[in-house]
């Protein structure tokens, strides 16, 4: 009898055993498959936001996105370290990512090259993910609004400053080596774009000074001739060859 109870109770702390040592082995699977999806949804993260700040690196002439940017994905590294299993890469990644964001910015240029149809396609197609990257970084509080605006804004001089590229491109061609005339009517167009945007860029300004100096360089010849007629009739044709429209729809874009 004795002998049954401590086979009873002997099997039954080897139940009890089995049940723990079995829940435990359940709860580190588990913290282990948290902790691997956690990882790959911060990686994920990390990877989405890096490609994001390269996406605009040939058209970026301010910071004001990408440092918000570089925040955004090494705090997320910072946070992979907690779940990763090669720490010392994401470290590597941490510094690459700390010592690219002091490197100069390209210069706003208002003489840039043409950009294909695709290339154009690209860039605004990368520009609507960042402007919806920044409201889900605003609704998570990681921006105050005012800053969230500026680079929205900054967001949608880009886009329009890609809308224009052609025009300016042809525009700067023609005034160098083409029909001034084009030139003229391209770069009239391009100023009636930028003065109806409400948005207030050093970029946006730039390229309106540059316009209305090439504007008037066009004219003035012209206006000398016009100043310097013998007599109202001449200064009247020349007036009339002046006003008269240019067919500049080859180059229409999307403007």
């Amino acid at each position: 009898m004795t002998l049954q109870i401590v086979t009873i109770i002997f099997l039954f702390i080897i139940v009890v055993l089995s049940v723990i040592i079995g829940s435990r082995a359940h709860q580190k699977e588990k913290e282990e498959t948290e902790r691997r999806l956690t990882q790959v949804k911060l990686l994920n993260r990390a990877d989405r936001t890096y490609s994001q700040i390269n996406g605009i690196t040939q058209i970026n002439t301010d910071p004001i996105v990408t440092d918000v940017l570089y925040d955004f994905y090494i705090d997320t590294l910072r946070d992979l370290i907690n779940y990763s299993d090669d720490i010392d890469s994401i470290e590597q990644r941490i510094a690459k990512a700390e010592e690219e964001r002091n490197q100069d910015l390209i210069e706003y240029n208002t003489s840039p090259t043409l950009f294909s149809f695709q290339e154009k396609a690209n860039y605004k197609e990368r520009l609507t993910k960042l402007a919806k990257l920044l409201l889900f970084m605003r609704r998570k509080g990681r921006i105050s609004h005012s800053h969230y605006q500026a680079c929205y804004d900054y967001l949608k001089w880009l886009n329009l400053d890609l809308q224009i590229n052609r025009q300016l491109v042809q525009a700067n061609t023609n005034m160098a080596t083409g029909d001034p005339r084009v030139a003229r009517t391209l770069f009239g167009v391009i100023l009636s774009h930028i003065k109806a945007d409400p948005i207030q860029r050093p970029e946006k300004k730039a390229l309106e000074t540059y316009v209305d100096e090439k504007i008037k360089e066009i004219y003035e010849p012209e206006l000398k001739a016009i100043e310097n007629a013998e007599t109202p009739e001449e200064a009247q044709a020349l007036v009339e060859e002046l006003s008269k429209p240019v067919d500049i729809s080859a180059f229409d874009d999307d403007v």
